[in-house]
């Protein structure tokens, strides 16, 4: 029975509920009002009679105020509706009768008037008075009829009829009720339930109702839907958003789904590889599916062997635990441009690192140089004019000259050399030199030179930019053996933020190029690759140290530039030099200062920590006449000159020393003695004023390695610019 009554629609169900309850009621209803009948006929008598008499009292006070006997008896005579009323009348205060309604047989009006009730055989007497604010204006007598009881009983009876009538029509009009308010709109969410399902349709609304249960649940639902629709609509540009993240990355999504038997199916994936990795590739993915755990390969791409591909691919295992089902989803990426910069990157960390290497090498290199030169002064000074070693010693003089260009090559290089920039047109400097380049390449190469129209500098030292343009056009004169062109080139170039990322070291902005490009036989990648690495060279023994690209490399870095090369074998080549463009104006250089070899009377506080070094300065300078204060390191200088007994008027101190640079030691002296001029020496220089391209007027420059006449006239140029004379 409960699984039938179960399977029943909700109308039907009712219906049933409904029946039962209405006779289970009547039933009730019957037992109660005979219970009730016996029990409290003549309260109830009472009770209505004194509810009929106080709405005729109520609607009485107007009237009776306005002794407005019309409307009083108006107001009797809608007592003719009710035939168990027998008379009512209306008396004003005194007792006398204003108004009465009294039917054909009426009992006559009481004639004394005392309030209460007073039940007779057949009817019941109820007087009562009328008041406004506690003062009496009228009295009511009304006389209710009281039927017997046995003839309630037969009216009950008829009133059970028709009540049950009455459950039958309303159960049938509940009924009605109930499925449009309740089945049809149940229905109708299940059917757009249904639709949503099958089509997809999230915009898909069930028209909203007010009120009740079933309107909370339409609204509810729509809502539902609404956020639905909109996350529907996240969802999708969540999905477009991630195809541009794909494509601006260079992603490409993947998914494979892995039988639950048997070797996945990889072949989809295995075509992105080069076969000669394919097995390598398909045993990692295999073992990484076998693990249950993700990959990350990378590995060459099928094409051109000339122009190599490689590709990241990565993987992970996903189970949907609803169907149990497993499926590799990753992403594969073309990383070529990634391992190509990695690879000039580890290319320029290379080079950066031999160039520490030779610019610490050419540092000591330049004191030993410095001695050698000094003590082989002191010997040709003490021999005679006609001594026949005197050729021996200017030989070897000229050798150490030598090995002091070649330490400059390598300070160039590491980018250490000292250097005093100067606004520089690179138009004027390409055209000053075009008649000398004519010149070094020969007839059998033409010349050509394109100037673009500059209203701009670079900033950069003038002697190194002529050094940098001489070494790339001999380069390219001796690529062209058998003749051929050359032409240089300036051009404005700007690189973007995104054009920067591309090229190792360099920085957004505004550039002007100097192209050197040639018709020459080109070079390997291979070759490109090393061809600013110092002592790398293609040219035959003896042809060539292997510095001078290296040495062009290490001026334009140090000037904050760039340096590229485009070549391929048989094809020329074309270096171009990228300088930081800078204002129109054009600095003037420091004039060189014309030789001055004069002996000193002056006392020099020369501070130098490599002992060789100290030596054979402190004896170049007492042979020039100085007096000489000697310290090895920042701090002894700084006690000496505390302790001095004369005066000091000349600080002559290296630049790098350990425990405090010369700067620092200027910078304290200068404080407590105003005015004191400086010499620094160096075998080269990082210092702060060098390399901002300021040269203080009370500084001076000296270079290692030095004779005893340029540290003689460094030394009077610093002393006489200052004023300081012994």
């Amino acid at each position: 029975m409960n699984r039938w009554i179960r399977r029943q629609p909700i109308r039907r169900k009712v219906a049933l509920l409904m029946g039962a309850a209405s006779v289970v009621a009547l039933l009730l209803a019957g037992v109660a009002v005979v219970l009730y009948e016996f029990t409290t006929f003549r309260p109830r008598v009472l009770r209505d009679a004194k509810t009929q008499a106080e709405l005729i009292r109520g609607n009485s006070v107007t009237a009776l105020q306005l002794n407005d006997r019309e409307a009083m008896r108006a107001n009797l005579d809608t007592l003719r509706s009710r035939p168990e009323i027998l008379s009512a009348t209306l008396f004003d205060a005194d007792g006398t009768v204003q108004a009465r309604y009294a039917p054909r047989g009426a009992p006559p009006p009481p004639s004394v008037l005392t309030p209460g009730a007073t039940f007779y055989p057949g009817r019941l007497l109820l007087i009562d008075r009328i008041a406004v604010d506690s003062q009496p204006i009228g009295w009511l007598s009304f006389q209710y009829a009281v039927p017997p009881l046995w003839l309630r009983l037969q009216q009950y009876g008829i009133m059970v009829a028709v009540v049950l009538l009455a459950l039958s029509i309303a159960s049938a009009m509940l009924l009605g009720m109930l499925g449009r308010s309740v089945t049809v709109p149940l229905l109708r969410l299940a059917g757009a339930a249904r639709e949503i399902t099958e089509t997809g349709n999230y915009r898909l609304q069930v028209p909203p109702r007010a009120g009740d249960e079933i309107g909370v649940l339409t609204d509810a639902f729509n809502r539902m839907v609404a956020t639905a629709a909109k996350q529907q609509v996240e969802l999708r540009q969540n999905a477009a958003r991630l195809r541009l993240a794909l494509d601006a990355a260079r992603l490409d999504a993947w998914v494979l789904d892995l039988p639950a038997d048997g070797p996945p199916p990889l072949e989809p994936l295995l075509a992105r590889v080069s076969p000669p990795d394919r097995a390598g590739v398909a045993a990692q993915i295999g073992a990484a599916i076998a693990e249950r755990s993700g990959f990350k390969l990378e590995f060459r791409a099928p094409g051109n062997p000339g122009d190599e591909r490689w590709t990241a691919l990565m993987g992970r295992i996903y189970r949907d635990e609803a169907t149990g089902t497993s499926r590799l989803i990753g992403v594969a990426q073309d990383v070529t441009e990634q391992r190509r910069t990695e690879q000039q990157l580890i290319q320029s960390q290379r080079m950066e690192a031999i160039g520490n290497l030779a610019g610490g090498i050419a540092h000591d290199f330049n004191n030993l140089l410095t001695a050698i030169i000094g003590y082989l002064s002191f010997v040709q000074r003490r021999l005679p004019p006609d001594a026949q070693v005197r050729e021996d010693l200017t030989e070897v003089e000229r050798a150490a000259r030598r090995a002091a260009a070649l330490t400059s090559q390598l300070l160039s290089y590491a980018r250490r050399q000292m250097v005093v920039p100067a606004s520089v047109d690179l138009n004027a400097t390409v055209a000053g030199l075009a008649p000398m380049m004519r010149r070094l390449v020969g007839e059998d190469i033409e010349v050509e030179t394109e100037l673009a129209e500059t209203d701009g500098s670079v900033r950069v030292d003038p002697g190194q930019l002529e050094q940098v343009m001489l070494n790339l056009v001999a380069n390219a004169r001796d690529a062209m053996p058998a003749g051929g062109a050359l032409r240089l080139r300036t051009r404005h170039v700007t690189l973007t933020p995104a054009a920067a990322r591309t090229i190792p070291e360099a920085r957004p902005g505004q550039y002007i190029a100097l192209e050197v490009e040639d018709t020459g036989v080109g070079m390997t990648p291979e070759v490109q690759a090393r061809i600013f690495e110092p002592f790398f060279t293609t040219k035959p023994p003896g042809a060539g140290t292997g510095l001078g690209l290296a040495m062009c490399y290490g001026i334009v870095r140090q000037a904050d530039g760039l340096m590229l090369v485009e070549s391929e074998p048989g094809g020329g080549a074309r270096f171009s030099v990228l300088l930081p463009r800078e204002g129109s104006g054009v600095e003037e250089g420091i004039p060189p200062a014309a030789p001055i070899v004069v002996p000193g009377r002056e006392t020099v506080l020369l501070v130098e920590d490599d002992p060789t070094v100290r030596v054979v300065t402190g004896r170049i300078l007492r042979e020039l006449g100085y007096t000489v204060l000697e310290a090895a390191s920042g701090a002894e200088a700084r006690s000496v000159a505390a302790t001095a007994a004369g005066r000091i008027d000349l600080l002559l101190t290296d630049v790098v020393m350990p425990g405090g640079s010369g700067r620092e030691l200027a910078e304290a002296l200068t404080q407590t003695r105003p005015g004191l001029p400086v010499v620094f020496m160096s075998g080269y220089t990082a210092d702060v004023i060098l390399r901002m391209g300021i040269v203080h007027d009370k500084v001076t420059l000296l270079s290692k390695p030095f004779t005893a006449e340029a540290l003689a006239d460094t030394l009077r140029i610093a002393l006489d610019r200052t004023g300081q004379h012994g």
